[in-house]
């Protein structure tokens, strides 16, 4: 279980994202936390070793999603890896479907412990790449949300995830704070797209001044 200095960290952090977690998503977080660490001995996960910094740098940056997101659908997890921004959004917003896609299968392993553990019976995580899901029977438009973090420059990202989103639908990229480097080239390569930005959010994270950056696009026509 969380300390109460964790659980502090975890909930007002949360509170300076404009999220409030409820008593079963710190639950859930916390499982999370546990399996994570307790996992780390043989899989890599995180570079971070302590929870204090784990929470900050990752579960509150996967938080920090939350603003851009709708209240329901069906969202999938490009790359997830640890289970980021994933599993902590799963978490928080149980009316979201979520996937998490990861080709590893240790990885994968970890996802699906965590996910009978903390009861996420709104999460599902598949073992397999990107590129050979996208051609899948009920993949193809089958979601509402494209999500990834520090995963993909904005480039390969969009043509990776468009052919996974619904028309209406968007694609949220987690980017560090330099990221509108990518932006600007992404727009001298691809003049014509059926993927329109809707929104660039910049934002701190709590406890500190390292900037990140969300970019929001939506899908205006099909592939």
């Amino acid at each position: 279980m969380l300390t109460n200095e964790q659980s502090t960290l975890l909930t007002e952090g949360a509170r300076l994202l404009q999220v409030e977690l409820t008593v079963e998503s710190i639950d859930r977080i916390a499982i999370y936390l546990e399996e994570l660490q307790r996992w780390a001995k043989i899989v890599d996960l995180v570079s971070q070793s302590d929870l204090e910094t784990i929470i900050r740098k990752h579960v509150l940056d996967s938080l920090a999603a939350l603003s851009v997101l709708p209240a329901q659908g069906r969202l999938l997890d490009l790359g997830s890896g640890a289970g980021l921004p994933g599993l902590p959004i799963a978490a928080t917003r149980p009316t979201l479907e979520v996937s998490l896609l990861e080709p590893r299968r240790k990885r994968v392993n970890f996802l699906k412990e965590v996910i009978r553990k903390a009861n996420l019976m709104n999460t599902k995580a598949h073992e397999g790449r990107v590129e050979v899901f996208a051609t899948r029977e009920g993949w193809n438009s089958s979601f509402d949300v494209i999500i990834t973090r520090a995963t993909w420059n904005l480039r390969e990202f969009l043509a990776l995830a468009s052919s996974f989103v619904n028309v209406g639908g968007i694609l949220v990229s987690m980017k560090g704070a330099r990221a509108e480097e990518e932006l600007q080239l992404l727009s001298t390569e691809r003049p014509e797209t059926d993927l329109i930005l809707k929104n660039h959010h910049k934002y701190q994270l709590p406890y500190g001044n390292e900037e990140r950056a969300i970019f929001t696009f939506i899908k205006k026509s099909f592939t």
